[in-house]
C-alpha cells in the first residue's frame, strides 16, 4: 500500500488541502491531461513563471525561496555567467557530432581531472553524459569491463537515479516497483548512519556496521560498492573508519569503489567534494545535477587513468558513453563556468563557515521544541527531523504558504539545499519561516500529547 504521508509523493491530505486552495491554472491542467502521472512529479503544486537566484516565482503569485532545487542550483537559478557561457557557445559551436571533439569538452576535462580529489587528481580521466542515471550506468559498465565480475553492492533506501539499471541499485522500492527483473547481481544492504542500528546497537550507526558490508565484498564475486559519501537524502555523515574498511575490503578482492557526488559535489558539503569527508579515494566518481549551473542537463564520470588500459575488456576497446549529446559543446561551457565560479568566488569556503554559523544560529532553538528529533548540518546541507511524518508534511504545506520551499527526506527530516551564494540574511529569514511552522504545527497536533502516547507500554 502505497504511504499516506507526503514525502514528496503527493499522496497526504495536506496535499488535498493545498490543490483543493489553488486556483485553476491551464498549464498544469494540461500537465496531469498530457503526461503520464507519477509519484514524486504528478500532481504538480503549480506552475513556475521564473527563477532567480534563490528565488522561484509561480503563476499564483509566490515568491518562493528554493531550498530544494533538485539539487542543481549552488549558483541559484540564471547565473549570469552561466548564461554568457551557453549564449556565447550557442552562437559558434552549439553541437559536437560523434567521432569529433570541441575545446570546451576538452577544457571541462582539463578541469576535472585537475580537481579531481585524493589519487584522482591529474591522474584520471572522464566521459560525459547528458544525465545522472545515464553516469551511473556508464560506472557500472567499467567497473564490470575492468573486473570481470558483475555483482553490485548498494544501500537500502539509496537514490542513483531512476533508468533502469540505476533504478535497480536505488533501494528505494517505488523506482522499481512492478518492473519484474531488474538488473542482475544487485545486493543491497543497510546503510550506515541509520537510526537505532542493529548492527552496532547505537542511536547512530558507527564504524562496526563496515562488518556486513565487508563480508558481502568478501563473497570475492562483486564488481562494485555504488554508495554516495554522504547520504544526500538525509544528510547524514558516514564514519572515515567506516569507508576505511569498505576501501581496504575492495582492494583486497578487486572490487571497485564508487561515489555518487551527483547531489552532494561542487562544494555543497563545504569541500568541493564530499569525498574529501571520507579520508579515501575511490576507483570512480559519477556527477551531474548542479554541473551544469542549474541550467544544462550535464552529467561526468571520473575515474582512474589506468582504466583505460585495465582489466579483461580494457575501457578503450568498448563504447561505454556513446550518446548522442556525450561531448555537448554547450554543456560543457555550463560546466565550466559553474566551476569556475565556485572555485573563483569561495563559495566552497563559504558553504563550510556559513554552515557552521547557520547549525549554531539555529541548533539550540531547534533542539528545544519537543517536535523536533535532532538537526544535522554539512555544509550547506542542513537537515532537520522531527517526531512523525505527519508533522513533517504539515511543516512543509505551511512554509510554501509562507514563501519557503524544501525537500522532505525519510518522511520525517526537513532538508534545506540552499544556494551557496545565498545571502545570509535571506537564509537566516527563511529558516525563521521554518522554525515558526514547525512550533506552530507542533501546537495545532498537539505534538506534546502524541509523544507521550507513543512512550506509552
Amino acid at each position: 500500500m502505497l504511504p499516506i504521508t507526503e514525502g514528496d509523493q503527493n499522496l497526504s491530505t495536506g496535499r488535498g488541502q493545498w490543490d483543493a486552495s489553488q486556483s485553476t491554472n491551464r498549464t498544469v491542467e494540461q500537465d496531469s491531461r498530457l503526461y503520464y502521472h507519477q509519484i514524486l512529479s504528478t500532481p504538480c503544486l503549480d506552475e513556475i513563471v521564473r527563477a532567480e537566484g534563490p528565488y522561484i516565482y509561480t503563476a499564483s503569485g509566490r515568491a518562493l525561496l528554493d531550498f530544494h532545487g533538485n539539487s542543481v542550483h549552488q549558483l541559484g537559478f540564471a547565473h549570469p555567467r552561466v548564461i554568457h557561457a551557453i549564449n556565447s557557445q550557442m552562437r559558434s559551436v552549439p553541437y559536437c557530432t560523434r567521432r569529433y571533439t570541441n575545446h570546451m569538452a576538452t577544457e571541462l576535462a582539463e578541469l576535472l581531472t585537475s580537481h579531481a580529489p585524493g589519487e584522482l587528481k591529474n591522474n584520471s580521466r572522464i566521459l560525459l553524459t547528458p544525465s545522472g542515471s545515464a553516469a551511473v550506468g556508464i560506472a557500472l559498465k567499467i567497473a564490470r569491463a575492468c573486473t570481470g565480475k558483475y555483482k553490485t553492492i548498494a544501500f537500502h533506501d539509496s537514490f542513483h537515479g531512476a533508468t533502469l539499471d540505476s533504478a535497480s541499485l536505488s533501494g528505494q522500492e517505488l523506482f522499481h516497483r512492478g518492473m519484474g527483473s531488474l538488473m542482475p547481481g544487485v545486493v543491497h544492504t543497510q546503510p550506515p548512519s541509520t537510526r537505532n542500528c542493529t548492527e552496532c546497537m547505537n542511536d547512530e550507526c558507527i564504524a562496526a556496521c563496515a562488518t556486513s558490508i565487508e563480508n558481502l565484498i568478501d563473497q570475492d564475486d562483486i564488481a562494485a560498492v555504488v554508495a554516495e559519501p554522504i547520504r544526500a537524502t538525509t544528510v547524514h555523515r558516514i564514519p572515515t573508519e567506516y569507508w576505511k574498511r569498505v576501501r581496504s575490503a575492495c582492494d583486497r578482492n578487486g572490487t571497485m569503489l564508487i561515489f555518487d557526488e551527483i547531489p552532494t559535489g561542487l562544494g555543497r558539503s563545504g569541500k568541493l567534494w564530499a569525498t574529501e569527508h571520507t579520508s579515501v579515494t575511490p576507483d570512480l566518481i559519477v556527477i551531474g545535477k548542479g554541473l551544469g549551473g542549474g541550467i544544462f542537463p550535464q552529467a561526468a564520470v571520473i575515474g582512474r587513468e589506468e582504466f583505460n588500459d585495465y582489466g579483461p575488456t580494457p575501457v578503450r576497446e568498448l563504447a561505454l558513453g556513446h550518446y548522442t549529446h556525450e561531448k555537448s559543446p554547450v554543456g560543457s561551457a555550463a560546466a565550466i563556468a559553474t566551476i569556475k565560479t565556485v572555485l573563483e568566488e569561495n563559495l566552497v569556503t563559504r558553504s563550510s563557515s556559513l554552515g557552521r554559523e547557520w547549525l549554531t544560529t539555529y541548533r539550540e532553538k531547534l533542539t528545544a521544541m519537543k517536535a523536533v528529533r535532532e538537526v544535522r548540518q554539512i555544509g550547506l546541507m542542513l537537515a532537520i527531523e522531527l517526531v512523525c511524518p505527519e508533522l513533517t508534511d504539515r511543516v512543509m504545506y505551511e512554509c510554501l504558504n509562507n514563501g519557503v520551499s524544501f525537500k522532505i527526506g525519510g518522511a520525517t527530516s526537513i532538508i534545506l539545499f540552499p544556494p551557496l551564494n545565498i545571502d545570509t540574511k535571506i537564509l537566516f529569514g527563511a529558516t525563521d519561516v521554518i522554525c515558526e511552522a514547525i512550533r506552530d504545527q507542533s501546537i495545532q497536533m498537539n505534538v506534546s500529547k502524541a509523544i507521550a502516547s507513543s512512550n506509552e507500554p
